[in-house]
């Protein structure tokens, strides 16, 4: 389940330079200062690091890297446990010569990608919320293909639902059709990454994500109960989709403009005032895509966290 992360670390500087000849590191000058990060090859080993002095700095993806080493591609479609993450990381920290205990991971990302039965982004498209704040689209993506939470420095937790199959396509990759994928980011951290690897964190983090991500808000349509007329249901749904109160004000402007007569905005200005009363006489549908994704989701994170992992000592 764990994506993205960036690790920091004290190391000793006796192995700096096994470990600029083990990951291809550059030497590299800033004024009287030397260091050595990462070259172009990095592109291909997934693994982008920079040293200073005594301080080592990793950024890479844990599921591509581990993705990478059992398929030879750098891939995150793919079904991964928390178990098989922290092998991944602990074969990591030897490539990179770190004592776990020296180290903190400043950013990580916890994942699951979907393959559903239609395309991702008409599942994106029904979404609205989550965790009780807004999903915006994201600029950087066409519409519908990628969606956040605000993404201000105020936040250190992000969440992101996107297009996975679009994604890759967009950088020539192809991992099949129907991809979807959700990622809580948590940022500006400072967790000791043997706390990371731990089972009690893992179990913690893992029921967040999943508490947060089932409580995902998709668009819903409205049913109506006997009795009920359908120019009212046509009502409910649009204030539904709208909210109340930009539905009155939609409605308002169009009289004020002239596009309706005083007894329409009469009729719908009635019907709004009375909305909190008449709402009960009708009914939520949960869709189908609503009902795919959370039986995936609940499917994935059985996968991810149910499968144990050792306490360490």
């Amino acid at each position: 389940m764990f994506d993205k992360i960036v690790i920091k670390a004290r190391i000793n500087i006796d192995d700096i330079d096994t470990i600029v000849l083990r990951n291809s590191l550059e030497q590299c000058t800033e004024g009287d200062e030397v260091f050595y990060k990462s070259t172009a090859y990095a592109n291909f080993s997934g693994c982008f690091i920079e040293i200073r002095g005594d301080t080592l700095r990793c950024k890479c993806s844990i599921h591509k890297l581990y993705s990478k080493g059992k398929t030879g591609k750098l891939d995150n479609s793919r079904p991964m446990t928390f178990a098989i993450a922290v092998r991944t990381i602990k074969e990591l920290l030897l490539m990179l010569s770190v004592n776990p205990a020296n180290a903190i991971v400043s950013y990580y990302e916890i994942g699951i990608t979907m393959k559903l039965s239609s395309p991702a982004n008409e599942y994106i498209s029904l979404v609205q919320e989550a965790s009780g704040r807004i999903l915006w689209n994201d600029a950087n993506f066409p519409a519908m293909r990628q969606k956040t939470t605000e993404k201000s420095k105020y936040y250190r937790k992000v969440m992101k639902i996107y297009d996975k199959s679009f994604e890759a396509s967009e950088k020539g990759r192809d991992v099949g059709d129907n991809i979807l994928r959700i990622e809580t980011v948590y940022k500006r951290q400072s967790v000791p990454i043997t706390e990371l690897m731990d089972n009690f964190f893992l179990t913690k983090i893992g029921r967040i994500f999943y508490t947060d991500w089932s409580g995902l808000k998709f668009t819903r349509e409205l049913s109506a109960t006997k009795g009920v007329k359908l120019s009212q249901l046509d009502k409910a749904r649009e204030i539904n989709r709208l909210g109340l109160t930009k539905y009155k004000a939609h409605y308002r402007k169009m009289y004020l403009d002239g596009k309706l007569t005083k007894k329409q905005w009469e009729t719908i200005r009635t019907f709004a005032t009375a909305w909190p009363k008449e709402r009960e006489k009708f009914v939520e549908e949960v869709s189908p895509e609503e009902k795919e994704f959370k039986d995936r989701l609940l499917a994935g994170f059985q996968i991810g966290i149910v499968t144990p992992v050792k306490r360490n000592k």
